[in-house]
């Protein structure tokens, strides 16, 4: 399958459960409890999480086929894990960036060369579909250990947050953050996810990671960002175990973001992509989890 072929299917999919479903109440696949790890999907052979598009592609493959564990591999490191993949099972497409040397330079200086990502397509397997595997025991933090990790994510950003408001906003002209009180909510996850929310906007300033999106969505750029900001607070609480439910406002953005679909059935993954790289910057304040990651 080609990479375009992909992004129409993917697409499709998504756009088809929206309109299919409630829309007050439609979850997508990047909604989850916290425990499913459905979010957190993980290769089985080399025990690096999955990022970006890849983590929503697979996302939504397990929720249509109704897998319950998060190991993925291909048909080859199944082999090599001693594992083999059932006759007759259909593997789910993920998507890999190949550098690529080329002469097409556009400047005008000579024997120069361009550097291009090429997407390549390639298949891989859930654990539910191989046989002769014992995946390893999983370890889980407690509610209080994965509380403690958010707070001290949230705080190693430096961001500056302003609580005790009665909505939660990032207001760019002065780089602020204003969020309800942690005890406004009724579930405590939900604070997390709120402000991860904002963070990921925070994240887009143009002194951080400059985050322009009225280029490629023109006068959808707001919801846009909104649904690089909700992506990004979701792969966020995937990765410190947090559930990640809909916002009260999630209903309001739905009809934006099918017409965002239907007009380009790439961009998905270019906001998957820049959902990760929020994720991926404000982690990068994140000492320990920088030297974890290191170890």
């Amino acid at each position: 399958m080609r990479y375009d072929e992909l992004c129409a299917q993917v697409t499709t999919r998504i756009v088809t459960a929206i309109e299919s479903g409630t829309t007050g109440s439609w979850r997508a696949p990047w909604h989850h409890n916290g425990t499913s790890g459905l979010l957190s999907p993980t290769n089985a052979a080399t025990a690096k999480p999955y990022a970006g598009a890849n983590i929503l592609l697979l996302a939504a493959e397990s929720m249509a086929e109704g897998y319950s564990a998060n190991a993925w591999a291909t048909y080859r490191q199944w082999q090599q894990l001693g594992a083999q993949v059932r006759r007759g099972e259909h593997g789910a497409q993920c998507v890999k960036w190949i550098a690529k040397q080329t002469d097409d330079d556009p400047s005008d200086k000579p024997n120069t060369k361009r550097r291009m990502l090429i997407p390549k397509v390639f298949t891989v397997f859930n654990v539910a579909q191989v046989d002769d595997y014992t995946p390893p025991t999983p370890t889980e933090a407690s509610g209080a250990d994965r509380v403690e990790a958010a707070e001290q994510f949230i705080e190693s950003t430096g961001a500056a947050i302003d609580y005790g408001f009665n909505s939660a906003k990032y207001r760019p002209l002065v780089d602020r953050i204003q969020l309800p009180a942690i005890d406004q909510y009724s579930e405590v996850e939900d604070h997390y996810s709120t402000v991860l929310h904002e963070l990921v906007h925070w994240s887009g300033h143009r002194s951080r990671l400059d985050r322009e999106m009225g280029k490629r969505f023109g006068d959808d750029a707001y919801a846009a960002e909104e649904l690089v900001a909700e992506l990004g607070a979701a792969f966020a609480t995937a990765r410190l175990g947090l559930s990640n439910t809909p916002r009260p406002d999630h209903a309001a953005y739905l009809n934006h973001w099918l017409r965002i679909l239907g007009q380009d059935p790439k961009a998905l993954f270019v906001v998957a992509a820049k959902a990760q790289a929020a994720v991926d910057h404000l982690a990068s304040y994140n000492t320990a989890e920088v030297e974890e990651d290191a170890a």
